[in-house]
């Protein structure tokens, strides 16, 4: 081949390359609207700047529609790369269904900015996705795989569009990011083609299958608690405002118990952690909250939450805690030999003795190891 037909080749390639994404911002999608800068109370301490982005998605709870959606943006310190900096996508586990409890909106936990820190020391920049209706309109539909993918992927597209990035993207998720991160990797190719993801890295990742009986999650009872309540049940409540904000139909007298209503009601507004402290206070337990009509709804929900594919194509690094109450262990590790027999290349870390949010920075010290390795060219080691 002459270096002339070379060139023209690449040129070609380059714009079917390009076309997929010109196609999607030419219908809205992945559009900036605004962009400002974060309160320094609301940024991460190994960041140079910080800004909170608005950007147009399309709506993946109607299938349908644009919406604005809202997602955090960090860049390291230190002079920008040639051809920008490789990015870590974050996506944050539960905080609620309200739009007040978007994570841009509020200070990043302790473990949450070691863990996010961490990745900006090593020069990686983080777009952090809210997810639909955390910070913007409309009730946030709690892990309904296609909303939060659809709306991730466009907020990579966003901050790609807006700042000094390399289109050589991380996707990392704990908890419902997990949830989130997976269900991104396996809609990307079809919407969003042109973007470059080389791994996925999750922990405490939930996993709902039609086989599964996705509502023997939330009706086992969990191991003794310290004080006589369950974690779990605002996992609950959040399901049933999601489903009803779809079929104003269902009724809660139906799938509660008169013990829970007060706190269901309060589900609609409150974060995840005084919602908590709610049912703990209340003493709520599967036996004294929900009715057996409950494993029908959540049954009926395994649609929305389950994921699009388990086969990727790139490695994923899975961290599982030992001691997970939240997500039970044994579920992550079903999830994990599941991918693998899809097809998946995995990197399986067990964590002895760890809760659910307790592995996610212990995780680090193999999960670097790993993203290191999709970076300079080499695959994530199987495990």
């Amino acid at each position: 081949m002459t270096p002339r037909m070379g060139s023209v080749k690449q040129r070609l390639l380059a714009c079917l390359l390009i076309l997929p994404l010109s196609a999607a911002m030419a219908a809205g999608q992945g559009q900036k609207i605004s962009q400002a800068r974060l309160d320094p109370a609301l940024g991460l301490q190994e960041a140079a700047s910080a800004y909170r982005l608005e950007y147009r998605s399309q709506d993946g709870v109607q299938g349908h529609g644009l919406r604005t959606d809202t997602a955090a943006v960090f860049l390291p310190f230190g002079p920008t790369p040639a051809g920008g900096w490789p990015v870590v996508v974050w996506m944050h586990g539960t905080v609620g269904i309200a739009r007040d409890c978007a994570p841009s909106q509020h200070p990043r936990t302790a473990r949450d900015s070691q863990y996010l820190n961490t990745w900006l020391s090593l020069g990686y920049a983080i777009v952090a996705p809210d997810y639909p209706g955390l910070g913007s309109d409309g009730l946030h539909h709690y892990l309904n795989a296609r909303a939060e993918a659809w709306s991730i992927l466009d907020s990579i597209r966003a901050a790609l569009a807006a700042f000094p990035l390399k289109n050589q993207l991380v996707l990392v998720g704990q908890s419902q990011g997990a949830h989130a991160a997976f269900a991104a990797a396996g809609y990307q190719p079809e919407y969003a083609p042109e973007l470059n993801i080389i791994g996925t890295v999750l922990t405490g990742t939930p996993y709902f299958t039609a086989d599964s009986q996705v509502s023997s999650l939330f009706t086992r009872a969990a191991p003794r608690q310290p004080t006589p309540g369950d974690p779990k049940i605002p996992y609950v409540f959040y399901i049933f405002h999601s489903a009803a904000d779809s079929d104003p139909t269902l009724k809660a007298t139906d799938f509660f118990q008169p013990a829970a209503r007060a706190a269901l009601e309060e589900a609609k507004s409150q974060c995840i952690s005084p919602l908590t402290e709610i049912v703990m206070q209340q003493q709520l337990t599967m036996e004294n909250s929900l009715t057996p009509a409950v494993q029908q709804l959540l049954n009926t929900a395994v649609g929305t939450l389950a994921y699009p594919t388990l086969r990727l194509n790139h490695p994923v690094f899975i961290g599982i805690g030992g001691d997970d109450v939240n997500v039970p262990t044994a579920m992550q590790q079903q999830f994990s030999r599941d991918v693998q027999a899809a097809g998946t290349r995995v990197s399986e870390h067990l964590y002895p003795g760890l809760d659910h949010g307790g592995a996610v920075n212990p995780s680090l010290r193999d999960s670097i190891p790993f993203v290191l390795g999709l970076s300079d060219g080499r695959a994530g080691t199987p495990r």
